[in-house]
């Protein structure tokens, strides 16, 4: 990584952290993201082709089934499905039912031993 790519490696973690604080708003946050890659883009010469995002397809299959629709198709921002935050939360969930129902047990146990 040269020098440049590292500063705005750090900036952008800096950035990213300030978001995650809500000290900045999303828009902001965005705004001086791209304004960060853009910067680097323009130091090494690169046209932009090489993006993080692309456009999909109609009719591709997203990880959790979802098809891409025809009126989305070609759209540089196509939403993924949040499968894995409500897997998630259910574990999550799962785990905190689990521990209270131990507990119980735990002390119905400890009742009727005394």
């Amino acid at each position: 990584m040269s020098v440049r790519e590292q500063q705005v490696n750090d900036a952008l973690r800096v950035l990213d952290e300030m978001h995650r604080l809500c000290s900045i708003e999303r828009d902001e946050y965005r705004r001086r993201r791209r304004q960060l890659l853009e910067s680097l883009c323009d130091a090494s010469g690169c046209n932009g082709s090489d993006t993080v995002r692309r456009a999909l397809p109609a009719g591709v299959t997203l990880s959790a089934g979802t098809t891409v629709p025809r009126h989305a198709a070609g759209k540089a921002e196509v939403a993924a499905p949040r499968g894995r935050r409500v897997s998630s939360r259910l574990a999550t969930v799962c785990v905190v039912v689990l521990g209270v129902v131990a507990g119980a047990a735990a002390v119905c146990w400890f009742l009727m031993t005394a």
